[in-house]
């Protein structure tokens, strides 16, 4: 058992790789209305894993099915706010996004929902990405006030 944490993503990392993969068990994470959307309401989450600790149930079983919650709950939230803006694509990305186990569950659940999922494979997932679209956008905005030939 951890307390404290060291680096940045490192409990996130932990928890993905003591996951016992053969677990097909979830964990409940509903999803709540909000003034932005939808919110995933993590606290029936949390007493779940909790019961089952308490219960003596494994960690790398609790690990797996704490997955599987968040990947349901991802492609519930996902679909849901595709109907409502009439979308059939979601991207996938920041570095919650670069837990494997994460992504291969996530997956095949927005595809059951009708979803084509974007995964980043040229670009990374996190930060660089994300810096990589800023420049982009900003590229694009300098290039229409510039004009094509670069001349105000």
């Amino acid at each position: 058992m951890r307390f404290e944490v060291t680096y940045e993503g490192q409990a996130a990392i932990e928890l993905e790789a003591v996951s016992d993969r053969a677990e097909q068990g979830i964990y409940p994470l509903p999803l709540l209305e909000s003034p932005d959307g939808v919110e995933l309401d993590a606290r029936p989450t949390v007493a779940a894993v909790m019961a089952d600790l308490s219960k003596g149930v494994p960690v790398p079983v609790v690990a797996a099915r704490f997955h599987g919650g968040v990947a349901r709950g991802t492609a519930r939230a996902c679909a849901q706010l595709a109907e409502q803006h009439g979308l059939d694509t979601v991207a996938l990305s920041g570095g919650v996004f670069q837990n494997r186990l994460l992504l291969e569950r996530t997956l095949p659940a927005l595809a059951a929902a009708g979803l084509k999922a974007l995964v980043p494979s040229l670009l990374p997932p996190g930060d660089g990405g994300i810096s990589y679209g800023q420049a982009a956008v900003a590229a694009a905005r300098l290039k229409s006030v510039m004009g094509e030939d670069g001349a105000s």
